[in-house]
This record gives C-alpha cells, sequence and structure tokens, in this order.
C-alpha cells in the first residue's frame, strides 16, 4: 500500500517537474490562512465578531446579522453606520483627528478600525512562534515570481521585505513590473480606506475584477501558481478562476501549473492524500488542479525551492533593471542569451554608465548560437503551436511518447535541450525542428521520430543563470 512518504516524494516531483517545463518560479496566491498559522491572525469571521463586540452601540450578535445579512460583505455594509456614529460619540479618542470632516466617507471608520484590530492582533514577522522558523525559510526559498494575495495584514511583507506591495486599485493603474511585487487586491491596513469589506466594496471589486484578472492572466497562465491558505470554496479563489477557466476553455483537462494546498493536521503516515482536486466554480463550472495535502508546509515549500542561481538573485535589483530597460527592448533583433554575475549586475543598476555599456554586448557569441537553434521555451513553443499556454504543447509532447515510446525531453537532440540553471534547475528549450514536429502530431498527420544528438550543447559548455534580455 502506498504510504505518505511516497505522496511526499510523488508530489515533489510533479511539482519540480512543473518548474522545468516552465522554466520560472512560481506565483503564490495567498489567503488568510498564512497568516492564521504564522500570525495567529483572525479568520474574516473572527474579525467581524471582534468588531461587533468591541462597539458598544451594536447589540446584536454576529449569528444574529450573517443570518439576517445572509453574507460576511452584508454585515460588513451592516457595521458602517454603527461604527460612523460609534466615532462621532464614544469612541472619538480611538480615531485619527484626521477621520473627522464631513468628507470622510461613513465607511472608513469601520475600515480604520478593523485595520486597528489587524494590526494590534496579527503577530509581526520577529514574535512568530519559533516553532515555525524552519518552515517559514523554506517558504522564503521559493523567491516567489510574485505574491497575490486577499489578506489585508502586513505580515508577507515582512517576511518578503524585497518585495514591492502594490495595493487595491493601484494594481490596475501601476506600471508594474511583474516582478518581486505583492498584489494586495483586497487593500491594506496601510491604506484603510482601500479595504474591500463591506458588500459595496465587492459589488466595485467585481466590477474592476475583469481588468484586474487580465493583468495577472499572465501569471496563471505561464507560472506555476500555489494556492495556499483558503478553503476550498473561498470566494476570492473561486472570482479569479472563473476568469482563468474562460481562458482556458474549461475543457475539464487539468491544469497542471496550478497546485492547490490542503493543510490536513490528521494525515498519518499510512495515508495517501489525493492528488488532484476539482474546484467547483459553480453555475455548472468546474476546474482540475493538482492538490497537496500537508501536514506541516516545510517539503511543500521546499519543492517549489529556487534553484541556486535564483536564489541568490535580489528582486529589487530585477525590478530596477527591467524599469531601465523597459523602453529599449526591440522585437526585430535575435535574443541572447548571458551568463550573468549578479553582483556585476547589481552595480551596473547603479551606474548610469555601466548599465548602457553592460546591454550593449551586442557580438555573435556561442550563446546567441544556442539560442537562435533552440528558441523556444515551453511556453514560447506552445504559443508558436497556437494554444494560449504551455499546455498544449506538454500534451502533443505526451502524444510523441505515447505512440512512438520516443520522449524528446530526456536527451539533448535536434528537437530539444536541456541547460543548466544553477546547481538543481534545468531549462528546456526546443528548436523550429520541434514546431514542424508537433505541428504534424497536432494535425493528426504520419510521422516519424529519430533522435540525433544535439552538437549545439558542445558549443555552448557553460551557460547558468540565463535570462533573456528581451520579452
Amino acid at each position: 500500500m502506498p504510504n505518505y512518504q511516497e505522496y511526499i516524494a510523488e508530489q515533489t516531483e510533479l511539482a519540480q517537474a512543473c518548474l522545468r517545463d516552465l522554466g520560472c518560479q512560481p506565483v503564490l496566491f495567498v489567503g488568510s490562512g498564512i497568516s492564521q498559522r504564522y500570525g495567529n491572525g483572525p479568520s474574516w469571521k473572527d474579525l467581524l465578531a471582534q468588531a461587533i463586540t468591541e462597539n458598544p452601540l451594536i447589540e446584536d450578535e454576529l449569528p444574529f446579522l450573517r443570518q439576517r445579512e445572509g453574507s460576511f460583505p452584508r454585515v460588513g455594509s451592516a457595521l458602517v453606520d454603527p461604527y460612523h456614529r460609534f466615532a462621532w460619540s464614544v469612541g472619538r479618542e480611538l480615531f485619527s483627528p484626521d477621520l473627522f470632516t464631513e468628507d470622510t466617507p461613513k465607511e472608513c471608520y469601520l475600515k480604520n478600525y478593523v485595520a486597528g484590530i489587524l494590526e494590534r492582533s496579527v503577530l509581526k514577522y520577529s514574535d512568530v512562534d519559533p516553532v515555525f522558523t524552519q518552515e517559514i525559510e523554506a517558504l522564503k526559498r521559493i523567491r516567489p515570481n510574485s505574491i497575490i494575495t486577499t489578506n489585508y495584514d502586513s505580515l508577507l511583507e515582512e517576511i518578503f521585505p524585497e518585495y514591492t506591495p502594490i495595493v487595491g486599485q493601484k494594481i490596475i493603474r501601476a506600471a508594474s513590473m511583474m516582478i518581486g511585487e505583492i498584489f494586495k487586491i483586497h487593500g491594506s491596513v496601510s491604506d484603510p480606506s482601500e479595504l474591500v469589506l463591506t458588500q459595496e466594496d465587492y459589488d466595485g471589486w467585481r466590477d474592476r475584477k475583469k481588468y484586474l484578472s487580465a493583468k495577472l492572466l499572465a501569471f496563471f497562465l505561464e507560472h506555476p501558481v500555489i494556492i495556499i491558505g483558503y478553503a476550498a470554496q473561498d470566494d476570492n479563489v473561486i472570482e479569479i478562476l472563473r476568469d482563468i477557466d474562460e481562458i482556458l476553455a474549461g475543457s475539464g483537462d487539468l491544469v497542471p501549473n496550478i497546485f492547490y494546498v490542503v493543510y490536513d493536521p490528521k494525515i498519518g503516515e499510512d495515508s495517501y492524500p489525493p492528488r488532484q482536486a476539482i474546484l467547483d466554480l459553480r453555475e455548472g463550472r468546474s476546474m482540475r488542479v493538482n492538490c497537496i495535502h500537508a501536514k506541516e508546509l516545510t517539503w511543500v515549500y521546499e519543492a517549489f525551492a529556487a534553484s541556486e542561481g535564483v536564489e541568490n538573485v535580489n528582486p529589487k535589483i530585477l525590478r530596477a533593471l527591467m524599469a531601465r530597460t523597459y523602453e529599449l527592448v526591440r522585437h526585430d533583433i535575435p535574443k541572447m542569451t548571458m551568463e550573468i554575475d549578479y553582483k556585476t549586475l547589481e552595480q551596473a543598476v547603479k551606474n548610469e554608465e555601466e548599465l548602457p555599456r553592460l546591454l550593449g554586448i551586442t557580438s555573435l557569441s556561442d550563446p546567441q548560437t544556442f539560442n537562435a537553434t533552440y528558441p523556444y521555451l515551453t511556453t514560447s513553443l506552445g504559443k508558436k503551436l497556437g494554444f494560449p499556454t504551455w499546455h498544449g504543447a506538454r500534451k502533443l509532447l505526451d502524444k510523441v511518447k505515447s505512440d512512438k515510446g520516443v520522449d524528446l525531453c530526456v536527451s539533448d537532440n535536434q528537437f530539444h535541450i536541456a541547460v543548466k540553471s544553477g546547481t538543481n534547475s534545468v531549462i528546456h528549450k526546443y528548436s523550429e525542428a520541434a514546431v514542424d514536429l508537433l505541428r504534424a502530431v497536432q494535425a493528426g498527420e504520419p510521422y516519424e521520430v529519430t533522435l540525433k544528438k544535439s552538437v549545439t550543447k558542445k558549443v555552448v559548455k557553460k551557460l547558468v543563470a540565463t535570462r533573456s534580455l528581451a520579452p
């Protein structure tokens, strides 16, 4: 009988295979469960209950209000007037003097008080129970591309101090670098007016959600996505995944780059939990994703840990480099992959003259020959074949393996090459010959596969920590 250790090994390999296929770091989609686990923060229900208890003008209990209003956002709306009266009467000293103007929206008093509850109740990173030290260190080693969260508190900013928070509507307006950022889609305690707390807030958020989803869509299509800290039927998850499902055409197939993490302290050594989950998207729609059940999260985080080359990169440096080179990129020149010394890169970012000199290295080189021969990552291979994401290319590669017994990705050949990145990670790239072959497979045409050993890798003897200079 399979046991939990076998489950861990299999799920770890699945996560690492996804990292290899996509050649990029994951995006974390983080819910309140993480703040509850590490910071003793309240759930949404507990947060509203505390707000009710601490306002002497509210006589009703949360269960009654929940029953009467029908949802937590509507309960939030019901608390606006009592907190407006509370602030202008017996509770005045609990609010900032700046709020007492005729132009202040009524809901600001409730939102400011709720922000205060979270600042008092959610532990600072320095105060987190040492029992979680190993787990959080493993979380940090993921070095996520970016983080998306509905949490109001600041714990994630403290765990990832090198990442830049972007709050509320600023996500839509900001000229985002799409790397090294924490997207706080429901607001932050740092700006209580942006909190999505009442029914009116949620209605407005849903109106803007399409724009938000469009901006974040690339994350969900081209990166491994780890959903953690949410219940399976959390409205926040469902709202975003419904938009993603529309793009993926909702065929019912597994979405192989989404991993839904379930915390289950009852797991035993003889357990073998489900490896997939079907998320109910409502109105007859569903999405099948990878599911990871864990009684502690260290091994889950380690499964997605960054390679040594990526782990040593400061996201602030990458953001600075991207911000200063964004307008310089041309699409009509060959891409060049180059070996990067990150200390040199850091100095170049700080030096106005050094950066243009560094980016001016455009002479023909062995890495350029390599990129010309194998120009496609798995994602770009899928798009070249007409798919919206990498999933379609992976299915065709699997079909070749099934039909002919030949795994194109197991060796370096005329179709595929694997490139070392850091010490533990590999990037897979594909040639025009792979495009031609997979187009024949896609069209149902007869085809044969005879692998020839690649000579390109003999030329490019050392290619580590690679990053293309063009998008």
